[in-house]
């Protein structure tokens, strides 16, 4: 029986282990221009993490050659997701509610999903605009806050440059709009941290393929 393969690019968003976990794959660091195969039958590519400043990004002339080819190209969570919104009606699919928010237009701007992380285990080192949005968000849906003192806390944070928004920073931009206390009330109603959607999405895309391969796989084995 014929292996799917599934290459899977990753770094920030979701640590390595965690991943391996919900979906056996070829691990490889944050897409950039060129990372991807010229060919790729019989494969399933997911784009997870990839570059935006430190190298070229990845094109979407790229990802059209591999969509022409056939091949399964999915997106979600930060880089994924902007490409999938791109490219949705040429074959690329996209999953997740960051995917979904751009798709619908109702996110535009790139630097929603950009952080900064360390170089040495790619953990994260700032909070991206696009968890905050959806923490807040969250939050309003719950009836903790008001439309109001959502979009105050959002432009807040907003104003912040992605690389400088540690969550010390934005702790501390935050408090300025609705105190310490209240604050510290929010982040408790969310288990003492702001929600990641990045990760989740990506959790989310990954068991979602990894579902899709063992159906797949099934079908063959019935099929003979």
């Amino acid at each position: 029986m014929i292996k799917t393969q599934v290459t899977v690019y990753l770094g920030p968003t979701l640590t390595r282990d965690r991943a391996q976990g919900l979906l056996d794959a070829d691990y490889r660091p944050p897409i950039k221009r060129g990372d991807l195969p010229v060919t790729a039958a019989d494969q399933i590519i997911v784009i997870i993490d990839g570059e935006f400043g430190q190298n070229l990004s990845v094109s979407p002339k790229e990802i059209l050659r591999l969509l022409d080819q056939g091949v399964r190209v999915i997106g979600a969570s930060s880089m994924g997701a902007l490409r999938a919104a791109e490219l949705q009606r040429f074959g690329m699919e996209g999953l997740g509610w960051i995917y979904d928010s751009f798709a619908s237009g109702r996110l535009t701007r790139d630097d929603e999903v950009a952080l900064t992380y360390s170089p040495i285990d790619s953990s994260p080192v700032t909070v991206p605009l696009v968890n905050v949005r959806y923490w807040l968000e969250s939050l309003e849906k719950a009836g903790e806050l008001d439309k109001a003192t959502t979009l105050r806390m959002l432009r807040k944070a907003g104003q912040i440059f992605f690389g400088d928004r540690t969550f010390q920073v934005l702790r501390k931009e935050l408090e300025a709009v609705v105190g310490k206390e209240r604050f510290e009330y929010l982040l408790q109603t969310t288990g003492g941290v702001i929600t990641d959607i990045k990760s989740c999405d990506a959790c989310f895309a990954l068991t979602r393929v990894s579902q899709a391969i063992k159906e797949c796989s099934e079908r063959r084995l019935f099929n003979g």
